[in-house]
This record gives C-alpha cells, structure tokens and sequence, in this order.
C-alpha cells in the first residue's frame, strides 16, 4: 500500500499545526492553491476529512488532530535524526521574534558569539511593536515576550526581570535641586513609550500616588526612540534594565533617584509547541537562558 508522500504530510503538519492554508503556504513556500489542493488529496487518499472549513476560520477534526500529533512526532524525530548524523548540514533556519529594543540592546551584542559557536544554524530576528502578546504568532519558533506571572501559558518559561527605572541624561538634571520624592519628577518633560502607555501611572501608584496628573506631552513609538530622546535631554523617561545598562555604565544616562524607586516586567521565552526544528530551537532557547543567567539584575 502506498503511503502519503513527505513532502505533502509536511504540509499537513504545517496547515495543521499554523490552522491556516495561507501561513502553512508562507511557511512551505508555495502558493496557498497548492496546499489547499494537497490537503484535498490527502483526504481523499485517506478516505477521512481532517480538516472542518469554517467561514473565517479552520479547526480540525478529531481524526485530523490525532493525526496530526502523530505526524508532528514522527517529522521530528526524523528531523533529529537528520540533525544528529548530519550536524554539518547548512540552513538550519530558527525564526526568533522580540521587540526592536531587546534585539538592539541585549542580542545584537552576542549575535556574533552566537554564530560563531553555530556556524550552521541561522537564526532570524524579526521584531515586533509590542512585548506583550498573549496569542503565539504562526511564524516564531521563539518568541519573547512579557507576560503575567500568572499568565498559564505551558509553553512559556521565565527568561529574565527588567527592572523599571526613571532615567534621564546627567545634563538635565545639572544645577537642578536632587530629587528626593516621586512628585519631582512632575517638573520634567515625561517620556512617554507607545506599548507601554500605563507604565507611568503604574510607576506613581506604586509610589502611593494614585490621582496624579500626568502630562502626556511627549509620546513616542519605541523604546528606542525614546533612549534616544532621554540621551538629548528632552525628558526623563521609564528605562528597562538590563536592556539600558551600557548607557548607565558609559554615564550617558543616569537613574534619577538612588533609591529603589522601580517597577518590574517579567520577560518570557515562549516555545511553539511543535517546533519545526527541535534540535535547532532548542540550542537557541539554551542560549537565550545562558544569557539571561549572565545578565545582571538589580534589585
């Protein structure tokens, strides 16, 4: 009996696992008719839909989910097998998702170690204009991400905490009284980060400031604009250590308050579930943890 062929069960894997013709087309490289016409095929020779087409939206059937586990775990075990008799074998392609600030500030600085120690594994970044997402995106195999401690995600492990700190470049402050109080700030232009709209009054309630006005003349559209904005003196504005930490160290900027006046955000590593190179992903994700446990966290 003729089995389906690889190439059309790895289709199935990815239209199953993405739930969407479209990014399992993206993912595999074809147009979207030719997965739509392979997973027609599929059922026919398997005699079973596996798949139930909504108006907006796909699911699969109970069949198509136990299949697709077994498919899943049989491509990658193959997909390790390959990894560990072939270890040289080029384009092994890890796609990794974060905010512009965590790639800019935190990888991009180890980016070469990393491709040294892996010559063979490419890792793809591509970033995002927010941290917080409770839904994975289809394309990451990574993805970092700040969620609640709480947040019951299986496939989610703690990476690093940031601690939230008011920073500002010295030249603002110079000839200026110290400021001792939450409420000194308020003489400052504040920066504010679109993505992170609440982090001020979060700040000022922490503090015991609940019904503060809080001007929002300056907003900007990133983290790091806004690091390039509070280094020109316009403001003083929520930085997020460790992220900041070389502008701290070089003097560039400085924290407002001695004081342990911050916040806190807990940044996540979430995993896809059925990740499409397990071997790959996972050396990533060691990475990312080895760097993480390297980084300095203050208190």
């Amino acid at each position: 009996m003729r089995r389906p062929r690889l190439n059309i069960l790895r289709t199935f894997e990815a239209a199953g696992r993405c739930l969407s013709f479209s990014q399992a087309a993206e993912e595999m490289n074809v147009s979207q008719a030719a997965v739509s016409q392979q997973m027609r095929q599929l059922e026919a020779y398997l005699d079973t839909p596996l798949f139930v087409r909504h108006h907006r939206r796909m699911s699969l059937t109970g069949t198509g989910q136990a299949y697709l586990d077994a498919v899943h775990e049989a491509l990658s075990r193959l997909d390790s097998v390959t990894d560990q008799l072939f270890p040289d074998r080029p384009h092994q392609i890890v796609t990794l998702h974060c905010t512009s600030s965590v790639a800019t500030l935190w990888l991009a600085p180890q980016l070469g170690t990393f491709q040294k120690r892996h010559p063979n594994l490419e890792l793809r970044i591509r970033t995002l204009d927010s941290d917080y997402s409770e839904r994975s995106s289809p394309k990451a195999d990574l993805e970092i991400v700040i969620l609640n401690e709480n947040n019951g995600d299986p496939n989610a492990r703690n990476l690093l905490t940031s601690t939230i700190v008011p920073v500002c470049s010295p030249k603002l402050l110079a000839g200026k009284a110290s400021q001792d109080t939450p409420e000194d700030v308020l003489a400052f232009e504040l920066i504010h980060v679109l993505g992170y709209d609440d982090d001020w009054h979060r700040w000022f309630r922490r503090h015991g400031l609940k019904d503060v006005a809080i001007q929002r003349g300056l907003t900007v559209d990133g983290s790091l604009i806004a690091i390039e904005t509070a280094l020109r003196g316009d403001g003083i504005m929520l930085g997020r250590r460790p992220f900041i930490d070389h502008h701290l160290q070089t003097g560039q900027l400085r924290e407002v308050f001695a004081g342990p006046l911050h916040l806190n955000a807990d940044y996540y590593l979430r995993q896809r579930p059925r990740p499409r190179n397990p071997r790959a992903s996972g050396l990533v994700a060691d990475w990312l943890f080895e760097l993480a446990a390297q980084t300095p966290v203050e208190a």
